[in-house]
């Protein structure tokens, strides 16, 4: 299950984002990279049946 950061908006996409699990990795992630990580996930999902978060760093 792919949570997101606490805070998302719509910013520039970055392209870059950090995962993590259990916690969020950061406070915020824009819209578009959280898109991103979801269509990376379904593309390739490695994380089946584990919660993870994504996030931009320095939000």
């Amino acid at each position: 299950m792919l949570s997101s950061a606490p805070m998302i908006a719509p910013r520039q996409r970055t392209g870059v984002y950090l995962t993590g699990s259990g916690s969020p990795a950061e406070n915020a992630i824009s819209a578009e990279d959280f898109a991103v990580a979801v269509v990376d996930e379904l593309e390739k999902p490695s994380r089946m049946g584990q919660r993870f978060t994504v996030a931009n760093a320095n939000q």
